[in-house]
């Protein structure tokens, strides 16, 4: 029990929860809101509403699979900024944009850019094999909390300032999620958690 609440005590949690949340925020919001934001406010109608829900959903799909090499070669922090970036610009292009064709570059940018930030996040989480069990139990807490709560929130507050001004609270939470990503490097082997002898 020690061991897995000293893990809510540690600031490199909460960073790398914050890294996490901006992109369960941007994965959740897309999958409840890109639709009807399409079908609505930008006039296209349910069918390619539709269509660029599927584009984010492929865009993502995509980076997830091919992604590893790139992580590889570049290191986790570089691309978490990178897609952080991504996410944030495409975000205010689907907001912004005055037409159809632009929504839909802006909805496979949204999708490329929340692409790895939750199984970054839950990586550099489990970087010291004696605290992994915690720690990627509380970044996965906020993950999950993030994904799960974060589109009725947006619903609720879209309700009041309208769907399309609601998804800049995303493109805020992107961002954020590309200044903490700092806290996704890995550990040094001396800041790991001695392993003593049975």
């Amino acid at each position: 029990m020690h061991v897995a609440l000293s893990a809510w005590r540690e600031p490199r949690t909460y960073a790398i929860g914050v890294v996490m949340l901006g992109m369960s925020f941007a994965e959740g919001g897309a999958n409840d809101w890109l639709a009807l934001g399409v079908a609505e406010d930008h006039g296209g109608g349910t069918a390619l509403g539709a269509a660029a829900l599927a584009t984010f959903s492929v865009a993502m799909t995509a980076v997830r699979v091919f992604g590893g090499p790139l992580v590889d070669r570049l290191g986790r922090v570089i691309v978490l900024r990178v897609l952080a970036l991504t996410a944030a610009a495409g975000i205010l292009l689907f907001i912004l944009a005055p037409t159809l064709p632009l929504v839909f570059l802006g909805a496979a940018l949204w999708g490329i850019g929340a692409s790895l930030g939750f199984p970054l996040g839950m990586s550099a989480a489990a970087d010291d094999p004696a605290k992994a069990a915690a720690r990627v139990s509380a970044a996965a807490t906020i993950g999950y909390v993030s994904f799960l709560g974060g589109p009725p929130v947006l619903g609720f507050i879209s309700e009041h300032i309208g769907l399309l001004n609601t998804l800049f609270i995303l493109v805020v939470l992107a961002a954020l999620s590309g200044l903490f990503s700092g806290a996704a490097r890995p550990l040094r082997e001396d800041e790991k958690t001695p392993v003593t002898a049975a």
